[in-house]
């Protein structure tokens, strides 16, 4: 609909320049870090955290850099990157670890848990990165023979090769999944910049939203008629966040929390965005800005 922002899809030069510095700086440096966390943790639970992190790591510098700085506004764009910026920081992780691989050294531990002490050496690193032809081959080799085990059983082969088809998808679903929202967010095509993002203080939950939906819809004045305060952000509210420009245009995103407590007693929140990015006339911010 008309009265919802759309982005225009265009982006900036600047943010292909912004994704290659990132290529040959943080990706490396992240996929070295990740290389070396995954090899001395030994316990599969962190190093399943530690992939999820890998992956929001990589998404995140690509929206606040190359997606914020470069000013995309081009969502599809956007995925493409979090596609790619996945991929090379894998590239990486797969260059530095297998060199860890190459250069193992002594094994401590038990039968059971254990560590293998190895260290890189940058310029076969080098080698690995700029030839990967030869780095893919060593891959091959390392899946035949498999470097680590459940149980006291070598993992290798094709149970190896499914692991890290998981591992791949999982830090590229991720970078992918935060890469891409600020590509959405209203930009000024006029002064070329992004809306300022306000986010105001709690309201009441809106129990009717179909209802508030049709009247920002059509402009009414009432919309905003049951809207009061939350006295209690521990209990259900709404969040209302406005974006504006200097050029008097406004959008408006609303969520909707519901509380929810654990066995614990641990407060978590089940959000509903149900409006994003609505145009706002003028009345209804003010009458908005006033509660």
């Amino acid at each position: 609909m008309d009265n919802y922002y759309k982005p225009s899809g265009k982006f900036s030069a600047t943010s292909l320049l912004y994704f290659i510095l990132l290529s040959c700086t943080a990706f490396p440096i992240l996929g070295l870090v990740y290389a070396y966390c995954i090899w001395y943790i030994p316990f599969f639970y962190i190093n399943f955290l530690i992939t999820g992190a890998f992956g929001f790591a990589i998404g995140y510098l690509i929206n606040v850099f190359v997606i914020g700085k470069g000013k995309v506004r081009n969502t599809m764009l956007a995925v493409i990157l979090g596609i790619l910026g996945g991929l090379i920081a894998m590239y990486f992780h797969w260059s530095v670890w297998t060199d860890l691989v190459i250069n193992s050294g002594e094994s401590y531990g038990t039968s059971r848990i254990g560590i293998t002490v190895s260290n890189i050496k940058f310029l076969q690193v080098f080698t690995l990165v700029t030839q990967p032809d030869v780095l893919f081959s060593l891959i091959g080799e390392i899946n035949e023979v498999g470097v680590w085990g459940i149980r006291n059983a070598t993992v290798s082969g094709v149970f190896l090769t499914i692991i890290w088809i998981i591992e791949l998808l999982a830090v590229i679903g991720i970078s992918t999944l935060t890469s891409f929202p600020k590509a959405g967010e209203p930009f000024c095509e006029t002064n070329n910049n992004w809306f300022k993002e306000s986010v105001l203080p709690a309201f009441n939950h809106i129990p009717e939203t179909s209802k508030m939906i049709a009247d920002l819809e059509k402009g009414d004045q009432s919309a905003f008629n049951e809207l009061a305060p939350s006295s209690n952000i521990e209990q259900d509210h709404s969040v209302f966040t406005l974006y504006t420009s200097d050029q008097n245009k406004c959008y408006l995103s609303i969520e909707n929390k519901k509380a929810k407590r654990d066995n614990k007693g641990k407060l978590s929140f089940d959000t509903d965005t149900f409006i994003e990015y609505i145009s706002l006339n003028t009345t209804l911010k003010d009458i908005l800005l006033a509660k």
